[in-house]
């Protein structure tokens, strides 16, 4: 059984054009999460010191979401269930129909030792309640190693209100942050290529693996982007988050694929300097 969430859209979630940014539908994810938590009138990890920690979060985008188009409602459910962690579905619609799909693996934990835990018998029992199918098939890329040659750095400070009640950055800033660096290497290909009109591109997938927590501090973690892939009308940019302070230790990784649009916001072919770019950049 589906709980369905209505999310309340802000203006500040809007681009220029009046849609809602990417990023803002994983903070919406977020928002369903905890009313489903809440529609149960307890935490899946009620003992103090403990909680749930995301591990994976994949979006696949259908169509933009625009403000008028609201109410926007999100339906959640269990959608795999494990001896330690459970994975949810989403489904983000409103009148104009379904806007985008995704799933989060999150895992119980226990913060005082810094490691997971089993679920008990009577927290699987809640979310067997909500069990569904899964929204996707989530196949997953192997990691491929890094050259230095072809990777773009972009330092990141955590702000203060990136954190969360726990003292560590919220998982929806991970998305922030490699949104960042990636626009970098996007203008860096458009700005080199010297093409005249405009270019727009949309998100169609993204993909965050959290490895380890981040926390705030005075120095910069540094996001590393890379080209993968490139398509017709596509781009896939690999990221990943390290800290320098750590001999460059993971913290995150990331995989988002980006769709040039035409004004009507419908796939189109890279301009052919473009592409020879963002060929020339796969790493």
């Amino acid at each position: 059984m589906r709980h369905l969430y209505a999310c309340q859209v802000r203006w500040a979630d809007l681009h220029g054009d009046g849609t809602v940014g990417n990023v803002f539908h994983v903070d919406y994810l977020q928002e369903a999460r905890l009313d489903l938590l809440r529609h149960h009138d307890t935490s899946p990890t009620p003992n103090p010191g403990e909680g749930l920690v995301v591990v994976r979060t994949v979006v696949e985008y259908l169509q933009p979401i625009r403000y008028d188009d609201a109410p926007l409602t999100v339906g959640t459910w269990v959608s795999d269930l494990r001896a330690a962690s459970f994975t949810l579905g989403y489904e983000l619609s409103t009148s104009a129909g379904v806007h985008a799909r995704a799933t989060t693996r999150l895992a119980a934990y226990v913060f005082a030792s810094e490691r997971p835990r089993r679920l008990t018998p009577e927290e699987r029992a809640r979310l067997e309640t909500n069990r569904d199918d899964p929204p996707f098939e989530d196949v997953r890329t192997p990691a491929a190693t890094w050259e230095t040659g072809t990777v773009h750095r972009r330092p990141i400070r955590v702000r203060f209100s990136d954190v969360d009640l726990l003292g560590h950055v919220n998982n929806v800033r991970y998305f922030d942050y490699v949104h960042e660096a990636n626009l970098e290497v996007l203008m860096d290909v458009f700005q080199e290529a010297r093409v005249s009109g405009t270019v727009e591109t949309v998100v169609a997938r993204s993909e965050m693996d959290h490895v380890a927590q981040m926390n705030l501090r005075p120095e910069a973690y540094d996001v590393w982007s890379r080209v993968s892939a490139v398509g017709q009308t596509s781009v896939t940019l690999d990221s990943e988050i390290h800290d320098p302070l750590d001999g460059d230790r993971l913290m995150a990784r990331s995989r988002v694929v980006e769709v040039n649009v035409d004004p009507e916001g419908r796939p189109a072919p890279w301009h052919e300097k473009h592409h020879e770019l963002f060929v020339s950049r796969i790493g």
